[in-house]
């Protein structure tokens, strides 16, 4: 995916099942207190902070006329370095925290994968690859503005997806960016969510 915004498309010819689709293309990315201050390098556990308990709300734009939609990712159970997680109401993934990185069991790959510096590249399972596309960004968001950030883009496999994912230490996932070419029209399918709001299990969300 490239590092910039991907212009809009008209999303409704691309995917007859509507909305609920378009978060499970966006969310197929995840899946998830203020930003760390710390002067030490960022690991990845720092940009994935899975707490029992802890919850992101998303502002998610499908593009054209559409509404945003308010989307939720949230840490459902713990069972040792293992996390269940659950977005929007869908299947729960889970993932498991490593000294190395965020593994994902199911696939057998990592969705963060340390150390974490620019240009490094992993297989990030069904074929696509995982590549850091920036560190150390500042990124202003309706939750908040935080820094030391990280953008992970994935591409490749047999779905033609492409996402790009913006961490921050202490937070989680502040941008997720999604985008699909539909074979048969060759209409592009877009999806944006932003940070509204988090919790990492200490308070409620607000």
């Amino acid at each position: 995916m490239n590092s910039e915004i991907l212009p809009r498309s008209s999303l409704g010819p691309v995917f007859a099942g509507g909305r609920p689709l378009l978060l499970a293309l966006l969310f197929a990315a995840c899946g998830g207190a203020a930003a760390s201050e710390g002067a030490g390098p960022v690991t990845p556990s720092d940009l994935y902070p899975l707490h029992e308990g802890a919850v992101w709300s998303f502002d998610v734009d499908i593009g054209d006329d559409h509404e945003p939609a308010l989307a939720i990712s949230r840490v459902l159970s713990r069972r040792g370095n293992t996390y269940e997680v659950r977005n929007d109401g869908g299947e729960s993934v889970t993932y498991e925290v490593r000294e190395d990185g965020i593994y994902r069991p199911a696939s057998q790959a990592y969705l963060i994968h340390g150390p974490l510096r620019e240009g490094r590249t992993w297989d990030a399972g069904s074929g696509r690859t995982a590549r850091i596309a920036a560190v150390d960004q500042r990124i202003p968001t309706p939750a908040g503005t935080f820094d030391r950030c990280v953008r992970i883009e994935e591409s490749g496999g047999a779905d033609g997806r492409q996402i790009a994912t913006t961490y921050c230490p202490g937070v989680g996932v502040v941008i997720l960016e999604a985008g699909m070419t539909s074979e048969l029209s060759g209409m592009r399918a877009e999806v944006r969510a932003v940070l509204r709001a988090y919790s990492l299990g200490d308070d409620p969300l607000e």
